[in-house]
């Protein structure tokens, strides 16, 4: 495994930590086939030959088409010579012969799919044998661990258990999510010199607004004279619209890195996108001169603001709203700003992508790359008969994992500080009943469908809530609610004024939508296993009958029996 230390410019860095990070992602894989006695050639030539017998039935099936498309022009000949009656014997007799050729040839062409169906299976069979070691030692959390082992400053938690979280909320002051409207989908937890991060994406509900629109069709008659002057009546429509507007709830997902470090305690500030690698230098300067003048304007109305001297980095990173500048240059010394203009003036893979707030001792990074990536590691991706294929979805998962994570840290780790301050000692006390986190428990509930969980009325997607209840022995007993909405149908008239001069009430039908909400316990334990292991023996709760037992990252959930309503 190839290693990287010496990350102080990871904009710089970058190209040469990826080439090691592949490198060292190849290398695990064809360690995987030498510890699991896979043969990569042999089932290389399997597969190539099933997939063969794939094309040669699809070649065969296209001639049976074809033979039938020309069946089916006799039987319109047939129909052509009873019409045509001079025709009918000479071409009843020619129909006759080709037909019972055609059907032959169908026939046959139909026992050589069938056979070649079954070769294709028999060879298909064979690859599932070959491979069945390798898909079983695929685990959670592959590309996470190859990380650790390139970038030693970097450690990747197996998952974000309660000494991580408390780290953060005790000596950092984060706090968990509380409201009913945020659920976590996934999240990744570990530290850069013990300073801890977190890498959450969630499932958010929010209300907005909604247009609805109704109408109603008027018929109404109008007088109008003709050439010769006489007074005829029309008859007239007019299609009247109306809408209202109504709350209601819609659903995104959304990704943060949080991170905490003791380093500049009191500074707070934030940063939005400005700029990207397609700006010249220019282009840059330009924009450096205009927003100087901006910063002249700020300096004169706040004189605790102190404008810094490096204007690039000024007008590109453009945290103005800093409160206090001892810090603010402590954190971004020379070295600092110049890697945060490396960083923000990178072509690929993103540039400048990321939205930066720091509150105290709290970092969150929100980048546009990190908005609907699969951070989840799932295994489930590189399970397949054809091992080559399975080499190049992990090579591919494994490489564009890491310039994702790599570049959700990178705005942490271009501030030096932030790679030389260690976290002091952290003495965890046990204060919690709980053994796991709710970011852990909520991320693993929704992986099951949410017939599971929701209340029987619900019309919307339901937002998942963990709370612990109590232990039982080694496992933990979450209450899992559900929170969802159900509606309610109305119709409401609004006046519309028509041609005709009468006020017509136009019907808008909508929807009302309610709160409702549904609770059960789901059991979490850490299995002490791998994913294989699990595989061959599910019951990990020895004494509770559970239903939908799901593992993940090492840990397993199982549903009770005893929904509560």
């Amino acid at each position: 495994m190839i290693t990287i230390k010496d990350i102080s410019e990871p904009s710089k860095a970058y190209s040469q930590i990826k080439d090691a990070f592949h490198s060292n992602v190849i290398e695990y894989f064809d360690n995987l086939l030498k510890e699991t006695n896979t043969n990569l050639e042999n089932n290389k030539v399997t597969c190539d030959n099933y997939y063969k017998k794939l094309q040669e039935i699809e070649t065969e099936k296209k001639a049976a088409n074809k033979k039938g498309r020309l069946k089916s022009f006799l039987n319109f000949l047939k129909v052509l010579c009873f019409i045509t009656i001079v025709l009918i014997p000479v071409g009843l007799l020619i129909r006759s012969k080709v037909k019972n050729n055609i059907d032959n040839t169908i026939n046959e062409i139909n026992k050589k799919i069938e056979k070649l169906n079954k070769d294709a299976e028999e060879l298909k069979n064979e690859a599932i044998k070959q491979t069945a070691n390798l898909n079983n030692s695929y685990d959670w959390n592959i590309a996470a661990t190859l990380i650790n082992k390139t970038i030693p400053l970097i450690n990747m938690d197996q998952y974000l258990n309660n000494e991580r979280l408390q780290q953060l909320i005790e000596e950092h002051g984060f706090s968990e999510h509380k409201g009913n409207d945020i659920s976590t989908i996934f999240v990744q937890s570990g530290s850069i010199l013990g300073n801890p991060f977190i890498v959450e994406q969630n499932y958010v509900q929010e209300m907005g607004s909604c247009v609805y629109t109704g109408s109603l069709v008027i018929h109404y008659v109008t007088y109008e004279r003709d050439s010769n002057g006489n007074m005829h009546p029309v008859n007239r429509t007019q299609t009247l619209i109306a809408t209202v507007t109504k709350p209601k709830p819609y659903y995104y997902l959304d990704t943060w890195l949080v991170y905490g470090n003791e380093a500049a305690p009191n500074l707070t500030f934030s940063r939005s996108p400005t700029a990207n690698g397609k700006m010249s230098d220019k282009d840059i300067e330009k924009m450096s001169q205009r927003f100087n003048k901006t910063l002249d304007k700020i300096s004169k109305k706040d004189i605790s603001f102190t404008k810094m001297a490096n204007d690039k980095f000024e007008s590109l990173f453009r945290a103005v709203n800093r409160n206090n500048e001892v810090e603010f240059r402590l954190l971004f010394t020379p070295l600092a700003q110049a890697n945060m203009i490396d960083l923000l003036r990178m072509k690929e893979p993103y540039g400048d992508d990321f939205f930066f707030y720091k509150n105290l001792e709290l970092n969150y990074i929100k980048s546009k790359h990190a908005q609907g990536f699969d951070y989840s590691n799932n295994p489930n991706k590189f399970i397949g008969f054809d091992a080559t294929k399975a080499k190049e979805n992990l090579i591919n998962y494994c490489d564009d994992y890491f310039k994702h994570i790599y570049f959700d840290l990178a705005p942490i780790i271009s501030i030096p500080i932030y790679q030389n301050h260690k976290s002091h000692n952290y003495i965890y006390k046990d204060n919690h009943k709980a053994r796991y986190t709710s970011f852990e428990v909520e991320s693993m509930v929704n992986q099951y469908d949410g017939i599971n969980f929701v209340h029987k009325d619900s019309k919307t997607s339901p937002i998942l809530k963990a709370e612990f209840d109590h232990q039982d022995g080694d496992t933990d007993i979450m209450n899992i609610t559900a929170y969802t909405f159900k509606t309610i149908p109305h119709v409401e008239m609004v006046p519309r004024l028509g041609r005709d001069g009468i006020t017509h009430m136009v019907p808008v039908s909508w929807d009302e939508y309610i709160p409702i909400k549904r609770s059960r316990q789901v059991a979490i334990k850490d299995s002490k296993i791998n994913r294989y292991k699990f595989s061959q023996d599910q019951n990990v709760f020895s004494k509770k009958s559970l239903k939908n037992v799901y593992y993940q990252k090492g840990l397993v959930t199982g549903l009770l029996d005893n929904p509560n309503e």
